[in-house]
This record gives C-alpha cells, sequence and structure tokens, in this order.
C-alpha cells in the first residue's frame, strides 16, 4: 500500500513542478519587461508572483532602486494571467495579457487611484475594476462601522438593506464594465467574479418536475461566458473557487453526480493542455484518499476512464502499471455494487458461500487475530451486536492461516452468534476483492448483497445501521 501512495504523491509533486516550470515552455515567445515605480517603496527586493490554482508561485526576482523603481525583464516566455509584485511591505496585482511590455508607476499607499499605465490596455481595465471595489468597500466600511454597542436591531435591518443595495449597484458597475472591456481577459475575470445566481427550489408553490428543472438549468450554465480555453483563466485568483463551487456546492454530493460534473470540467478544458493538466491532477490527488465513505468511487472513475485509457498523455509507465495494479484492489468492492462473491471455510472446515448466508443486514469484519487494534474493535463490535440484536448479522472473516490463532481468538473474546469465516489454505481471493491490506475492515452488505457501506469504524456501524433502517421504512 505504502509503494502504491508514494508512487501517486511524487506523480502529483511532479506534476505541480511541471505545470510551475511551463512558464518558460509556451511554444509562443514572449520575452518581458515590466517596469514598475512605486513612491514610498522602501524594500530592496521585488518578486514578480503569479497564481496557479489556489496557491502562488515566484516567476522572477528583482532589486528595487532607492527611487522605488525596479524591473522585471526576461527572455523567457511568460503566460497571460494576474500577477502581482511583492516586496514584503507592499503588493499590487496587475495583468499581463496581450502587452509584455509596459511601465506601471503610483504610490505606496494609493496604488489605484493614483496609478499610471504606459502601453497597456489590459491594466487600464484593470484599474478601472480595482477603483469600482475600492469605492464599494469604502462605502461598506462606513454603513458597517455606523453600527456599534448601542445599535438596535433596526439599525442592523437597516444596514443590512443598505448593504444589499450597494451590492446590486456594485453588481451593475461591473456589468458596465464589462460592455466596455467587450472580449478581453478582464471581461472573463469579470464573469467569473460574477456572483451565481442564488438557486430558490425550496418554494412550496414548485413541483418536484419544477424544482428538478430549475437545479438543471442553474448547474448547465453555471459557467456562461468563462472560456476555458483562454490561456490565463488557471492563473486568476478565483477560477479555482469557481469550479470547486460547480464541484462541491451545486453539485449533489454523491459519486455518480461528482463524477459526471468532473467529467463535464474536464471535458470543457480539452482544448487548453495546461488546464486540462491542473485539474486532471486535481482530481486524481483529491480523490485518492477521500475523507468521504464511497467517494474512491471518483478515483477509481478517473483512473480506468483516463488514465488506463490513454486520455493522460504525460502519465508514464511506472504509474500506469502501479495503477492497474490498484485498481484490482478497489474496482469490485465500491458501494452499490454486489459484494463480490467469496467461498471460504468455516471453523470445521466446510465449504461456506457469501450468498447462501441469509440477512438483511451483514456486517463483514475482516480482521487479523495477531492485530492489536482487532483486539481492541471485535469486543466493541460484539457488544453492539448484542445491544442491537435482530438488527444486522457479523461475518467475521479471518485474513490469517493460523487455524490455532484464529480459533483461540473466537474463544477468548466469546463471539457467539457470529458466522466465522476463514482462508486458511489461501484458496480465495477476497483480500484482493474486499481491498483486505489493513485490518480491521468493515462492510455492510443488504440483503440482496449490495454493498451499502464500507470502510466503517466499528462505533459508526449503530447509527449507520439505524439510519438505513429508516430509510427503508420511508421508501416502502
Amino acid at each position: 500500500m505504502n509503494h502504491i501512495k508514494h508512487t501517486f504523491i511524487l506523480f502529483l509533486l511532479l506534476s505541480a513542478c511541471q505545470i510551475v516550470s511551463a512558464q518558460s515552455t509556451t511554444p509562443e515567445k514572449r520575452p518581458y519587461r515590466i517596469e514598475i515605480t512605486v513612491e514610498g517603496l522602501e524594500d530592496s527586493v521585488a518578486y514578480l508572483g503569479y497564481y496557479m490554482g489556489n496557491k502562488r508561485y515566484v516567476l522572477d526576482t528583482t532589486s528595487i532602486n532607492k527611487n522605488g523603481n525596479l524591473v522585471f525583464e526576461n527572455k523567457k516566455a511568460i503566460k497571460k494571467g494576474v500577477y502581482f509584485l511583492y516586496t514584503g511591505s507592499y503588493t499590487m496585482e496587475f495583468l499581463i495579457d496581450r502587452s509584455f511590455n509596459f511601465k506601471l508607476s503610483t504610490k505606496k499607499l494609493t496604488t489605484y487611484p493614483d496609478l499610471k499605465i504606459e502601453n497597456s490596455e489590459d491594466n487600464e481595465q484593470f484599474r478601472a475594476f480595482q477603483l469600482v471595489m475600492i469605492d464599494h468597500q469604502t462605502k461598506i466600511k462606513a454603513i458597517t462601522g455606523s453600527l456599534d454597542s448601542t445599535s438596535v436591531r433596526s439599525d442592523t435591518l437597516r444596514v443590512r438593506e443598505e448593504m444589499a443595495r450597494l451590492a446590486e449597484l456594485n453588481s451593475s458597475k461591473r456589468d458596465s464594465l464589462l460592455s466596455v472591456f467587450g472580449d478581453s481577459f478582464m471581461s472573463q475575470i469579470l464573469i467569473m467574479m460574477a456572483k451565481s445566481p442564488e438557486l430558490e427550489i425550496d418554494s412550496d408553490s414548485l413541483s418536484i418536475e419544477q424544482k428538478k428543472t430549475q437545479y438543471n438549468y442553474y448547474k448547465d450554465h453555471f459557467f456562461d461566458g468563462l472560456d476555458f480555453e483562454s490561456e490565463g483563466l488557471i492563473r486568476t485568483p478565483g477560477f479555482y473557487g469557481k469550479v470547486k463551487e460547480y464541484i462541491d456546492r451545486v453539485t449533489f454530493q454523491n459519486p455518480d453526480s461528482i463524477i459526471a460534473s468532473i467529467d463535464h470540467v474536464l471535458a470543457k478544458c480539452k482544448n487548453n493542455p495546461e488546464l486540462y493538466r491542473y485539474w486532471m491532477g486535481t482530481f486524481f490527488g483529491e480523490y485518492q484518499n477521500p475523507k468521504i465513505m464511497g467517494m474512491d468511487m471518483v478515483f477509481v472513475h478517473l483512473s480506468d476512464n483516463y488514465y488506463l485509457n490513454d486520455k493522460v498523455e504525460w502519465a508514464d509507465s511506472t504509474l500506469l502499471a502501479e495503477l492497474r495494479k490498484e485498481m484490482t484492489f478497489l474496482r469490485e468492492n465500491q458501494i452499490g455494487l454486489k459484494a463480490p462473491q467469496i467461498y471460504l471455510l468455516d471453523t470445521l472446515e466446510n465449504r461456506v458461500s457469501l450468498y447462501d448466508i441469509k440477512s438483511d443486514y451483514m456486517v463483514l469484519f475482516f480482521y487479523d487475530p495477531d492485530c492489536g487494534h482487532c483486539k481492541k474493535k471485535t469486543p466493541v463490535l460484539y457488544d453492539l451486536y448484542k445491544k442491537m440484536e435482530g438488527d444486522f448479522d457479523v461475518v467475521a472473516v479471518t485474513v490469517g492461516t493460523d487455524t490455532k490463532k484464529w480459533k483461540d481468538f473466537i474463544n477468548k473474546f466469546e463471539l457467539d452468534g457470529w458466522k466465522h469465516l476463514g482462508d486458511p489454505y489461501y484458496k480465495s481471493n477476497f483480500r484482493v476483492q474486499y481491498n483486505v491490506r489493513s485490518t480491521p475492515q468493515v462492510y455492510i452488505v443488504d440483503k440482496d448483497k449490495t454493498i451499502i457501506a464500507k470502510k466503517l469504524d466499528v462505533e459508526q456501524i449503530e447509527g449507520f445501521i439505524n439510519d438505513r433502517k429508516r430509510m427503508d421504512k420511508l421508501s416502502q
């Protein structure tokens, strides 16, 4: 297990490094010269940085003279995006789009109001946007500052109403800028920053079908106006959050829905190799070891349908070989699939078929008699089994091959009422089929032998079974 995990982590790190270094490998040559003067700046070193997803990276470094003047200049390529000057005490954002040779001059305390720009229409647009935002923030600060310890409820309501009015006004001003800016990179930033429309589907006046139609329309149009082929999109501070909002908030949080949404995002990125690579690596890493039960189905989907389907050209043969091996441990035991059929032996060495064991709710408990954690969790599970007697059955499967240790374990903990099975002669493939590479492991299957939960802590079983029984009653 450690080997595959380390391979994936190494792959992700290499991918990140390759993405960052792509600044200097783009086919189109764009040598840059950016001269900036900031009156009142006393630092001696300046950094040219840019955004990549939810992180920031340094592209260049230069010195600052006593007059606050600095120049970033390099014959290497630079890509479109939102960049920033950082000195330790000062930060200023600006755009790289159609011009790679321009001058900016301003004052430290009033960056955008006093900003003068030479040879960069893109930064003229960026400045206009910043002035709108500064005006909005100033008004919001003045309104909220009117509240103090003596304020009453009516004051709070008044402030909320005024803030809502200002938000509408700010949105209107940004829309006006959008109409003026036309088809520019700054327009893409404005579209991306626009507040997502509220989805009001809780109204009692709407039928289930009407609510579903509203939701589908909202989801289908979430990215309207955003050009996923834009080179600079990935180098904006808001794009990562926009996509994550779509995946984490707009999408129903079940594996099938998330898979569909991820496929949608990747399809939109298909003509932008850098963007495709970034999101493929991000999703792959995020769902490799998910914290939410069942979400490893997303990882299996990405592996089988992209990495192992020749849609990830940068994945090397070593990674793909490890990934194929890993999928053998994951494919058969996903939630919603039929539990893999296995044939094991009981303590009298009678052959038993898992599918011949009848139970409304069956807890498959894989353990090792030598496992310290198993020794702690087994009595906890047994106490729960007795407490909820009749609510679920337990099939306890030892992963060990020492028959004496197995039987001693059963006798020590007096595990009466459980079905005890094992594979002392390695005739079964259950260790792979159920991904039992550590113990204890818990699966829950229903009467149809469908996996409904897996990798639960023993303490979570009671709540899960009770919730499932309530859901089953409601559905009857």
